[in-house]
């Protein structure tokens, strides 16, 4: 019977061991159910390698020829597919590099740029856009929800994010330090023992959700591991700063760590993003800023200024993830707004912000515990408090809610400022 072939590829010597069974594979795969392979060796082990190996990937072996000291075998190609040829779709689609750049957010190429409503669970770590094998094992992820875990700006806040990485060992001016007023210097140390805190809650609960949200989703995932190490940095220079000038670290209040735990609890990704950032961190930009503006030394005036960047971006990136969540599902504003209810209702009981905190702002603003500047100072920390209120109802009325909502949302906000 005679055979014709559909391509023929010559594999010389190669023995099974030495890749003429990866040169078969390949050239099959190019191929359909029905096609025939010609595939000309001056190998005498092929002829008896190749059978068992067409026979155990599920290809008809169609037998030898032999002709000038050459031997040329034949198989056609079975219906088991070991790869998907709806893959070669995505052949020749190069990213648009320009400059040496290519940005995350155009890596939405092929099959890379279809973003499922709802993930698939045993799809698990391949990265989207990958050719899944059937038969894989379901992952449990929690989030598999388009709506709840996926934005179009989380690439690029992602870019922003790996651009503005900075070194809490060489990028502050330690060498600058000098010895403070006692009483300045514990205000400076208790701030930062409260800043690094509220941090720790900043690190863990983005870090709670990376686990939980399918892959599928990456960019959101990849944006909320540099929230983690961002945050990891700040807490790595605020407890630096308590210790580097003979202050220490000082005290944690019962409060502050009841409004933070409320954090840690939270089961609903887009309310736990919404109460830490849109809220919490940016409510801490303000603190920052107000720290950063009456610093008494060039450290801790640059340890406000960096983290209040990296603030600035996680509370953008939160803003735009909850205006695309609310854009598909409009009933989530009610569940944002029971969800701080409760949160309220919970810590009602509590005291509110640690006093030392509030005695400290007090002292930073007057640059220490002088009379004639204690009015000064007292009245800065009340603007500081306006200031925050102002920006939080600002923020919530960006991303929908009413201004009367956005006024009782932001009176109901936790004193902890977190």
């Amino acid at each position: 019977m005679t055979f014709t072939s559909s391509i023929s590829v010559d594999t010389r010597d190669l023995s099974a061991a030495d890749g003429l069974l990866i040169l078969a594979g390949r050239a099959l795969d190019k191929l359909k159910t029905g096609d025939v392979l010609e595939i000309v060796s001056d190998n005498a082990s092929a002829q008896h390698d190749l059978p068992a190996w067409a026979r155990l990937n599920a290809h008809r072996w169609l037998g030898t020829t032999s002709n000038d000291g050459r031997w040329r075998h034949r198989i056609e190609k079975g219906s088991a597919l070991r790869v998907l040829t709806d893959r070669e779709l995505d052949w020749g689609n190069r990213g648009p590099i320009k400059d040496g750049r290519f940005d995350t957010k155009h890596w939405l190429l092929g099959h890379a740029a279809q973003i499922r409503q709802t993930a698939e669970p045993s799809h698990g770590f391949a990265p989207r856009g990958a050719s899944v094998e059937k038969g894989s094992p379901e992952f449990p992820f929690d989030v598999v929800d388009r709506n709840q875990a996926w934005s179009e700006g989380a690439a690029e806040f992602y870019e922003q994010a790996t651009a503005g990485h900075w070194d809490g060992s060489r990028d502050i001016p330690w060498s600058q330090l000098r010895p403070l007023d006692e009483d300045l210097e514990r205000a400076v140390c208790q701030l930062m023992t409260f800043l690094a805190e509220n941090e720790f809650s900043a690190l863990y609960v983005p870090a709670k959700w990376i686990a939980r949200i399918h892959p599928h989703f990456a960019e959101t995932v990849l944006f909320l591991a540099t929230q983690v190490r961002d945050e990891a940095r700040h807490i790595e220079v605020f407890v630096k700063r308590a210790l580097a000038n003979g202050g220490g670290l000082q005290f944690s209040s019962a409060s502050t760590q009841a409004s933070l735990k409320t954090l840690l609890d939270q089961e609903d990704f887009v309310q736990a993003s919404f109460m830490l950032s849109v809220l919490g961190e940016g409510t801490f930009m303000d603190l920052l800023r107000y720290i950063e503006t009456h610093a008494p030394d060039p450290a801790t005036r640059e340890i406000a200024r960096r983290t209040r960047i990296d603030e600035t971006r996680h509370v953008h990136f939160a803003l735009d993830h909850i205006r695309s969540v609310l854009r598909s599902d409009s009933s989530c504003k009610a569940k944002l707004y029971r969800a701080i209810a409760d949160r309220a209702s919970v810590l009602s009981g509590m005291k509110g912000l640690n006093p030392l905190v509030e005695e400290s702002l007090v002292i930073l603003a007057a640059g220490g515990l002088s009379p004639e500047r204690l009015p000064l100072g007292t009245k800065a920390r009340i603007q500081l408090y306006e200031t925050m209120h102002e920006n939080r109802v600002r923020r919530l009325t960006a991303i929908g809610f009413a201004d009367r909502e956005a006024e009782e949302l932001s009176q109901l906000h936790t004193p902890n400022f977190m």
